[in-house]
């Protein structure tokens, strides 16, 4: 007991391990995106009969937004247990993402997996299996227990959740998202780099996963 306490006391530190791991994804699949939009020049996706290659530009864009979400949730888990919750932490987020989980269901994946991950490198065994356990036994005990969470538990109502922020977030008026994104960056440079920092680029990385770029512009 006394391990998870620490382990969910350090959840600020497992979450920026994951988020610094996962800002390359955003960065080259959002600024690759962004450009194939550009280039198009009527503000939308680019046609794949029109442009083909703007398309696979976009659709290239596309693939690094999508893969932010299990390498978030995989180097959330790393940070908590290791090279042996890689595995079981990305799938858990995939199989989450397929209920529309997006971040929200990286997150809990990330630290479900690196739990469960930690505890099964607890687990006592004979010599002859110390050697494969963390690369065969573990990772797919874990990735059983974790995607399993996933799919029968908490996949469907944390999409759900996600789903009804992003309404809320496509559903908003012009102005009341230049307010949103005015209160976003005050509270980014409010303590540079600090708590208050750190919510507000949460929140706006939450506007990226889930195809809500208004707020980030």
């Amino acid at each position: 007991m006394n391990e998870l306490v620490q382990i969910l006391k350090n959840t600020r530190q497992h979450l920026m391990t994951g988020v610094s791991h996962m800002i390359p994804f955003v960065v080259s699949g959002g600024i690759l995106l962004a450009v194939s939009v550009m280039l198009y020049g009527k503000g939308a996706v680019p046609d794949a009969v029109a442009d083909p290659n703007l398309k696979k530009l976009f659709d290239i864009g596309v693939a690094g937004l999508t893969l932010m979400v299990p390498f978030l949730a995989a180097y959330i888990g790393y940070s908590i247990a290791e090279r042996s919750a890689l595995a079981p932490c990305a799938i858990g987020a995939w199989v989450g993402n397929s209920f529309g989980a997006g971040f929200f269901g990286a997150l809990i994946a990330g630290i479900i997996g690196g739990i469960v991950v930690h505890y099964l490198k607890k687990i006592p065994v004979h010599k002859v299996l110390r050697s494969v356990m963390p690369i065969f036994i573990i990772p797919i005990v874990g990735t059983l227990i974790t995607a399993g969470i996933m799919m029968w538990g908490l996949g469907e109502p944390v999409g759900a959740l996600t789903n009804s922020l992003t309404q809320w977030l496509q559903g908003m008026q012009q102005g009341s998202i230049v307010m949103l994104a005015v209160i976003m960056g005050l509270m980014l440079a409010f303590d540079m780099g600090g708590p208050v920092n750190k919510v507000a680029y949460a929140f706006m990385l939450i506007c990226v996963a889930q195809g809500v770029y208004t707020v980030v512009a």
